[in-house]
């Protein structure tokens, strides 16, 4: 298949999950994925993600949540809607007149389109009650949504992210959704599974119960090294085989609301948890869903209270899913299929997901640009979609290492370092590449037999009248180091931070080997005054690098106003524990292949 049409989804209708309570019996059902065509023309409807539905009815364990088993990420939106009715009366009564005049619905059982949306109030920094008309369900029906760390049912330890077995049928033309234990899909046709034959859902298969999945969807079911096979005996559901069980991505934050998202600082407003809109009730995960993931649960436990009731009883969820291919066109028919009154901030947390990275590989050297809202430089194409880039300032001064430290490794800049990464939000920290685990420190007293001590408490490496100025290229004092000279141990100049597979993921401080490969003309760094720091006057602006120019004494780029120091790289009698001079300008290479950010975190 062509991979423009691969990444053309088009608008994906995904029904699930339909709790049937009847005379005090329980029976899930849940409904099956489906593509709609009502816009004119021929769309090619594809789909690379799997809605799962995971119910235990004795426990009330229920777990919603989307996966992208396709080449190219996605994003997702699900709304959850409800519908109760007590001896045929709906609890929810919408005003005749409302009704009448467009402005309002009846829910009416077998209208699954007519139902309630979930539409929660802000409770702290999540989500709580119903408000609405959906607030008469609050008595019945309690749902725990979003993923609490809990500990691990197999006795591992704190489990941070829940794991689930990775769906079976990858075919993009097929609609059923990863239903277990008690959950339910629907046929293709749209109409209620059988479950006469086998009400305890082991009789697998649209035709007979509607579990398509493995499991018997019960909390922490699938475990670290858990295993298994389809159930279901024909393709598309047996074509990968057998499976391994995987985790979600971790939860950065509650499920909320799109006014809290929006008070939230830019940099943490994209990122691995849903924001419902309660205009509409679409629950939007905040971030893109990347190839082989899985987001982490929208709803996690449903219990149903029956205290009270007289009579016939049902209580249904329904879960309509919508996955769609990050393009113009694709992302337009989120607003264009379903015509609903669409909130501003709803179109601006997708725009915000859509382009909250930048395509690294569009960019030139020294070009600044921002991620979430802080300020970078970009340095250098690594090549196969890595990317060396800057933070375009300093992020406060403090002392280089302990006094007699002979390594940047473990010093107390790479300490910060490190914190600075562990800090960024997950969007950017997922796509950090790994580089060299340690760095050389071997060349701490080189070069040799340049140094002078200069006025002001300098260290003058070359161009006075007692040392020779062939240590910087061309005799240009301050700007480039000349690492090809004979002084110049073979360590210092082989010193460039370079993507290391198995590695660390770090942010580190660039080496003088570093700052030399993007100096110079067309390059990031085209000058001496463009290598200050931004954000920063006089000294302020000063940042240390980790290349030790001599013993205890580390290269930094100073950036006095004077002509011989602007940008300049300069060494200090104060070393490493002036607690003015060294200040940390966090590096990092990111992987950015063809503008489609991947993920491994």
């Amino acid at each position: 298949m062509h991979s423009t049409n691969r990444k053309k989804l088009g608008i994906l209708l995904a029904i699930l999950s339909v709790l049937l309570l009847i005379s005090g019996t329980f029976a899930w059902f849940s409904l099956t994925q489906r593509a709609i065509n009502d816009r004119s023309g021929n769309i090619n409807f594809e789909e690379v993600g799997r809605l799962h539905d995971y119910f235990d009815r004795a426990s009330g364990n229920k777990d919603v949540f989307a996966e992208n088993f396709g080449d190219a990420p996605i994003l997702v939106r699900v709304k959850l809607l409800e519908y109760m009715e007590i001896n045929g009366e709906s609890l929810v009564q919408a005003d005749p007149q409302e009704v009448a005049e467009g402005n309002a619905v009846q829910p009416i059982k077998e209208d699954t389109g007519t139902w309630t949306p979930w539409t929660p109030e802000a409770s702290g920094n999540t989500v709580g009650q119903r408000v609405g008309p959906g607030a008469v369900f609050n008595a019945r029906a309690r749902w725990t949504v979003g993923w609490n760390p809990r500990a691990a049912t197999d006795g591992s330890g704190q489990l941070n992210a829940p794991y689930f077995m990775p769906t079976f049928n990858r075919a993009r033309d097929n609609h059923k959704t990863a239903a277990a234990g008690d959950g339910r899909d629907w046929t293709q046709s749209g109409e209620e599974a059988d479950t006469s034959a086998s009400p305890d859902g082991t009789n697998a298969g649209a035709d007979a119960t509607g579990v398509t999945h493995p499991g018997n969807g019960t909390d922490g079911y699938w475990t670290n090294g858990s295993t298994a096979t389809s159930i279901l005996g024909t393709p598309p559901d047996t074509e990968d085989g057998t499976h391994t069980a995987r985790q979600t991505v971790i939860q950065d934050q509650p499920v909320m609301l799109l006014s809290q998202w929006n008070a939230l600082p830019v940099q943490d407003r994209v990122g691995n948890f849903w924001v419902v809109d309660p205009q509409t009730g679409w629950a939007y995960w905040a971030n893109l869903l990347f190839p082989e993931e899985a987001t982490s649960f929208l709803l996690d436990q449903a219990n149903f209270s029956t205290s009270g009731i007289r009579g016939d009883y049902y209580y249904g969820i329904k879960a309509v899913a919508n996955m769609v291919a990050n393009t113009d066109g694709d992302v337009s028919a989120l607003w264009e299929e379903a015509p609903e009154n669409h909130s501003d901030l709803a179109k601006k947390l997708v725009d915000e997901v859509r382009n909250g990275l930048p395509i690294l590989g569009e960019m030139e050297p020294g070009q600044t640009f921002s991620m979430r809202g802080t300020q970078y430089r970009y340095l250098e194409n690594k090549g196969d979609g890595n990317h060396l880039v800057l933070h375009n300032a300093g992020i406060g001064a403090g002392q280089w290492a302990t006094e007699g430290t002979t390594s940047y490794n473990g010093s107390i800049i790479d300490g910060r370092m490190r914190a600075f990464h562990d800090a960024l939000p997950s969007v950017i920290r997922r796509q950090v590449q790994p580089v060299q685990a340690t760095f050389p420190d071997d060349f701490a007293n080189a070069p040799e037999g340049f140094w002078n001590v200069a006025a002001n408490g300098w260290l003058d490496p070359g161009g006075s009248a007692n040392n020779p100025t062939d240590i910087w290229v061309d005799g240009d004092i301050n700007w480039k180091f000349d690492l090809e000279h004979p002084s110049v141990p073979a360590a210092m100049r082989d010193d460039i931070t370079m993507y290391t597979p198995g590695g660390e993921k770090k942010a580190f401080a660039l080496s003088m080997a570093d700052v030399m490969r993007v100096s110079g003309p067309g390059l990031a760094f085209p000058d001496r005054n463009s290598r200050n720091s931004s954000g920063g006057t006089g000294w302020n602006g000063t940042w240390a690098l980790r290349t030790f120019g001599r013993y205890n004494v580390p290269w930094i780029i100073a950036p006095s106003p004077t002509w011989w120091a602007n940008g300049g790289l300069m060494v200090h009698l104060a070393g490493v524990l002036d607690t003015s001079l060294h200040v940390p300008r966090p590096a990092l290479i990111l992987r950015d292949q063809d503008g489609a950010w991947t993920s491994t975190f």
